[in-house]
């Protein structure tokens, strides 16, 4: 469990990236319409890789494939912290997208077979630590960092971590492989969702779970992507207030997910989910209502309520999704859980450029800087009304089970 909750933690530190965006921009001359693609170079491989990662897991052993996974973070981490220009930081950051779907399709299996069903969101609580503890971690020592060292800091300072995820995955056994008739009845690598879907006492309810976790996240990345400018570029914050500000939601993720972990293993995630979702688009909605005279507190408060609220759905979520398939397939419920976060970052990213510069345009007879504050209010607007819907989402009643299949929590 611990290791691959370093595991996680490697990966999730990468979102000491999104305070580098501004940075990054003045290297490279890309502007911040177009920095999106930073991004989705690697959450679309990401994405891409993740459902035939977690069925090669299934197959060949998840410890295997999480160390393999290590490896390539590794070695587009050197890539990124090297690259001379726009294309080759693009291009490494593919690799680094291959590595890290490698990981995180293996690295809840490790967890989940390791694990006792009344322990699992306990268990899994610790990998849903890890990722918000780098997701604090990385935007607070990367801003903090980029002032002295430069960007590329965000990607060169990661690689002692993963020679110690290396070095302590050596002692993993391999974990998770499965026989041929169990893969064949998965429905193999390119048809596993359905597979999936095909043991399932209640489809409907695990669909609307993984559809919540699409657009929760979707709406959350709003924060990612903008808040950064928001703090450095129009506030004038320096980088290491700026990183500490925007660390705050991660920071609420984190000091969240322990008891969202207790609370899914007392049978409380049906009502949890849909009580967390709301706190989250109450979070996003005030962080809309921030301007040039918010103060540091208020900013702090709007973002750690939508991050604390972010926090509690995810491990609840996550305890659902791994405890409702078959041991067989925990490499690809693993992979489905990163699915869906990486399809939010997509669909986010996507929707929050795209309002920002429909609106930027609609409101820019009020002049530049009211009409990015404009914009701004408006794609937080959008995001909050993402995380209603996936509270809605959330709600959706179980079925009766027909057998001795988890129920939903």
């Amino acid at each position: 469990m611990l290791v691959a909750a370093l595991g996680v933690l490697t990966i999730s530190l990468d979102a000491a990236v999104n305070i580098a965006l501004p940075a990054i921009s003045r290297t490279f001359g890309v502007p911040a319409t177009s920095i999106q693609w930073i991004v989705l170079t690697y959450v679309v491989t990401f994405a891409v890789a993740l459902i035939p990662a977690g069925r090669v897991a299934d197959r060949v052993g998840h410890a295997r494939v999480f160390r393999v996974g290590l490896a390539l973070t590794g070695a587009a981490h050197l890539l990124c912290g090297l690259a001379p220009a726009w294309p080759w930081l693009l291009g490494a950051r593919v690799v680094q997208g291959l590595g890290a779907a490698l990981v995180m399709a293996s690295a809840p299996a490790l967890v989940t077979l390791a694990t006792e069903a009344s322990r699992r969101g306990r268990a899994l609580a610790w990998l849903g630590l890890a990722a918000s503890v780098g997701a604090v971690v990385g935007p607070l020592a990367g801003g903090l960092l980029m002032g002295a060292l430069g960007w590329r800091i965000v990607y060169l300072g990661r690689l002692p971590l993963v020679a110690l995820g290396l070095g302590l995955a050596r002692r993993l056994p391999g974990t998770g492989r499965v026989s041929a008739g169990a893969a064949t009845a998965g429905g193999g690598v390119t048809r596993a969702p359905a597979g999936v879907l095909a043991g399932l006492d209640d489809p409907r309810a695990f669909l609307a779970a993984n559809a919540a976790h699409l657009l929760a996240n979707a709406g959350l990345f709003a924060i990612w992507l903008l808040v950064p400018y928001y703090l450095i570029d129009w506030r004038g914050f320096p980088a290491g207030l700026g990183g500490l500000l925007f660390a705050v939601c991660p920071l609420a993720q984190a000091c969240v997910t322990p008891l969202g972990g207790r609370l899914a293993d007392r049978g409380l995630g049906r009502w949890l989910a849909p009580v967390a979702l709301a706190v989250e688009a109450s979070g996003l909605w005030l962080t809309g209502r921030l301007g040039d005279g918010a103060a540091p507190i208020s900013i702090a408060a709007a973002l750690g309520l939508a991050g604390f609220g972010s926090g509690l759905f995810i491990v609840t979520n996550m305890h659902y999704v791994m405890g409702a398939v078959a041991a067989g397939q925990q490499g690809v419920a693993g992979s489905l859980v990163a699915l869906m976060r990486t399809g939010g970052i997509v669909l986010g990213a996507n929707v929050t450029t795209a309002v920002y510069a429909a609106r930027l345009a609609a409101h820019a007879s009020h002049g530049p800087a009211p009409a990015a504050a404009l914009a701004f209010s408006d794609v937080f607007g959008v995001a909050s009304a993402i995380a209603t819907a996936a509270a809605l989402l959330s709600l959706t009643p179980p079925r009766a089970r027909r057998g001795g299949r988890a129920a939903p929590p």
